[in-house]
Order: structure tokens, then C-alpha cells, then sequence
């Protein structure tokens, strides 16, 4: 890392430092993104399967990625939650050569078309499946091989980043465009009250087969695991409520 791009972690760490609201903090890191050749930044948190954070992405774009469920098929995400690592990114390479699929590969070309080419992104871990990425992206190809080359910097950055601005800034969820039917969301309105699948078929006149398959259906449109992932995805993102 040269001493230029030093200096100016140094300064977004003592900006950041006494940022106190959402606009404080969008300001520092568009400083330094502008500073190192970046046109644009985010912050996500991500717990199971709900992100919040904030971005300076072009608005078409933040609109794309949250109304079709991205982060379920980003490679960057996808290696942010299992790097240990800063990485470099771009439309023709994720680091480390992974293989990506047909979806990944046509998720980065929507993104290229929208001028995201290339980026750093810096991993934190958390405890309990949590975990947030600090990304800095540009419309250059590429990105030097130089702002990776200092990781114990970059990850204490990413470290001190992930502490201060969730303090300084009251994240919301991102909003996303809800992807179920009416009767999927009564469905779970119901669960979130103690319901069982059985008490459920009778309240609602169906068989207990129609509600087992909404369930499944709800899961893959959310991209959950489980039943109560699900029910947490649709509360923390006001579809339901408690």
C-alpha cells in the first residue's frame, strides 16, 4: 500500500471518529473513495438474511439488487461472509479464481452496464452467523493490486469501521420489494401468533398439505433455510408483524 493510500485510511478512521450522523459518515467515505480513485462506497451488515446498511450506489442499481433478492446470488457478498481477507474484485474475476455461476456471471454484467466494474472489499466477521463488508467500487476495469497489499491495515480499518458506524448512524434494513402472496403472508402473520401448520389448514379452509407447500415456497423465495428464518426475514422487513 503507498504512503498516499495510508495517510487516507488514517484520515477516514479520524473522520469517522467523530462522525455523528448518516450524512457525517456518507461524507468521509465518499472523501476517501473519491481520494483513491473510488466513485462509490457501502456498508452492509448481514445477519442470516437480513442486510441493512447504506450505499451511495446509483439509485437504479440499489433498486435492481434488493427487488431481485441479489444477495442471495452476489459473489462478492458471497465471498465477503467467507473471507478472511480484503480482496480486489471485477466484472472478469471475484479473487482467489472461484468459479461462479451463469446467474453470478449475468449479476456482474448488470453491474458493469451500470458502470460497477471493479472494486475492495473488506471483510469482518462477527459472532452468531453475522458478518458486514465495507466495499469501495469504481468503473475502471481493475483496481491496483497495491490496496491489498497491506491486510493487517485493511482489516483493522474494516474492524474499526464496523464498530463506529453502527453507533453513529441508526441502520435500517434496506428496503426491499416484498416477493410473497397475500396468502403466504397470512400465512406467516399466523405462525408469528403460535399457530401450527394443522390449526393454521383449518383457520384458513385449506389442507394441511396447501400450507406446508406455502411454507416451502415462501422459503425458496426467500432464499431461507428454515421456517423461522422466514418469519424473521418478513418482520424485521415489515411485511408481518408481531
Amino acid at each position: 500500500m503507498s504512503r498516499l493510500q495510508r495517510i487516507s485510511f488514517d484520515e477516514l478512521r479520524d473522520g469517522l471518529s467523530v462522525a455523528t450522523t448518516q450524512e457525517n459518515v456518507q461524507n468521509v467515505l465518499g472523501r476517501f473513495a473519491a481520494r483513491n480513485g473510488f466513485e462509490w462506497f457501502t456498508y452492509v451488515t448481514l445477519h442470516q438474511y437480513i442486510m441493512r446498511g447504506f450505499s451511495n450506489y446509483p439509485d437504479d442499481w440499489q433498486r435492481h439488487y434488493l427487488d431481485n433478492q441479489c444477495l442471495l446470488i452476489d459473489p462478492v457478498m458471497d465471498l465477503a461472509r467467507q473471507s478472511k481477507t480484503a480482496f480486489i474484485w471485477s466484472r472478469s474475476a471475484v479473487s482467489i479464481g472461484r468459479s461462479r455461476s451463469r446467474k453470478q456471471m449475468r449479476f456482474m454484467r448488470d453491474a458493469a452496464s451500470m458502470g460497477i466494474k471493479s472494486g475492495l472489499s473488506i471483510p469482518v466477521q462477527g459472532g452468531f452467523g453475522t458478518s458486514a463488508a465495507i466495499t469501495f467500487a469504481s468503473s475502471d476495469d481493475s483496481i491496483s493490486e497495491e490496496f491489498v497489499a497491506d491486510q493487517f491495515l485493511l482489516l483493522s480499518v474494516g474492524a474499526f469501521l464496523h464498530a463506529v458506524i453502527p453507533h453513529s448512524v441508526g441502520l435500517r434494513s434496506c428496503i426491499h420489494a416484498c416477493p410473497l402472496t397475500q396468502a403466504q403472508l397470512e400465512t406467516l402473520s399466523w405462525l408469528v401468533q403460535g399457530k401450527t401448520s394443522a390449526e393454521i389448514a383449518d383457520i384458513r379452509r385449506v389442507s394441511s398439505r396447501a400450507v406446508e407447500y406455502q411454507l416451502h415456497a415462501i422459503r425458496d423465495k426467500l432464499g431461507t433455510n428454515t421456517t423461522v428464518q422466514s418469519v424473521a426475514v418478513a418482520v424485521e422487513r415489515s411485511w408481518i408483524t408481531l
